[in-house]
Order: structure tokens, then sequence, then C-alpha cells
């Protein structure tokens, strides 16, 4: 087995970011692949937990849960959801914090056309609550009303058009991973956006996927 490289032996919590059908998955799984580290992906959960009250915000809680406890025993995650709300970035703040641990957000983006070629294209069978359609996606934006346009820090931030090639993502990821340009110590600065009835955990992501 080929050892890790030398930036993992400080764990990494990659956080993947962006609307429905734009690569998330696709690119996450790939860069698990690659670096043989966990992939805990939102809507494996939500899956699971679809007939239950608050089945988002379950989804959401759990995801961050089992993130937090790769990171406790120093390893490094990917964690997959929209990142819709900056609640999310700011839980993956404080988890990375909490953790020592470093933090990336991967935004992946895609040209309108293909966009909306692989939102028509998506099988009903896939999935029972994800998205399908340009139709539903633009009715779901309006809802976001921008809410996703939110500030992240640049050195916590790395967008990828994932209309080229899985590997040449994962390829723009590993260099950003490896480059001095990323902040060289673990999160240090405190989240904010605290959730009601806590002094430390910022608000589950609302119920939209």
């Amino acid at each position: 087995m080929n050892a890790a490289p030398p930036w993992l032996m400080t764990p990494w919590l990659i956080a993947m970011k962006g609307h429905p059908a734009t690569g998330k998955s696709v690119v996450a799984q790939a860069l698990a692949q690659r670096l043989r580290i966990p992939l805990i992906d939102k809507d494996d959960i939500k899956d699971v937990v679809l007939g239950l009250p608050d089945a988002n915000a379950l989804a959401y809680a759990a995801m961050w849960q089992i993130v937090a406890t790769q990171l406790a025993v120093g390893l490094s995650v990917i964690a997959v959801s929209p990142l819709s709300y900056p609640e999310g970035y700011e839980r993956a703040r404080a988890i990375a914090r909490q953790h020592a641990a470093r933090l990336l957000v991967v935004e992946t983006v895609l040209p309108e056309a293909e966009w909306r070629r692989r939102l028509d294209a998506r099988d009903p069978a896939d999935s029972a609550h994800k998205i399908r359609g340009w139709e539903a996606m633009q009715a779901m934006l309006r809802q976001y009303a921008g809410c996703w346009q939110y500030p992240i820090a640049p050195e916590h931030h790395l967008m990828v058009d994932t209309s080229a090639p899985p590997d040449l993502a994962v390829e723009r990821i590993l260099a950003r991973l490896a480059a001095n340009r990323l902040d060289p110590k673990p999160a240090t600065e405190p989240a904010t956006a605290p959730g009601p009835g806590s002094d430390t955990e910022p608000e589950p992501e609302k119920e939209l996927p």
C-alpha cells in the first residue's frame, strides 16, 4: 500500500458544496478512492431516515456527528452535502477547529447547459428525495433565495468545474491540499451562528435538499 501524502498527517475535513446534479458525489467518490479516506454522504443517511419527521435535519446531524468521529481518531474525511446555508459552513469550521483539523470546502459548478442536461437525465428510481428536472431545480432556487451565496474564507474554498472528467477535479483538489497557499495551521477561528439552546453547535441546515 502506498504511503499517505505528508499533508495528510494532519486530518482534513473536505466538505463538498454545490447544487444537486453538479457532480459532488462523483468527485467525492473519486477523491475518497484516491486518498483511501472515509466519505460520509448526507443523502445516504437521508435515504434511511426519510420516513421520520425532520429527516433532512436528522441526516445533517448524523453526517456531522460521524464526520467528527473520524477526525477525533485522526482520520481525514469527506462530507458530501449541498452546504447551501452558512450554518453548514460554520458547523464544518467548528468541527475542524474542535479536532485541530484543516478545512477545505470544494464547491462544484457546471455550465448551465450541462447542468440542465444532467438534471433532466436523472433517473426517478435513483432516490425518492433527490430533485430532478430543470424546472424543479429553478423552483428550489427560488426557495433558496440566494442563501448559498454566503462568503467562505479564501483559504477554505476551492471551486471545481465538473464538466471535465472527475480525475481532473481530483488533481486540482490534491494540488490545493498539498499547496502551502492553504492556511498552514489547523482551523483556530471560533465558529459563529450558534443554534437555539446551544453555546457551541450552529443550527442544522433548513429543510431543503
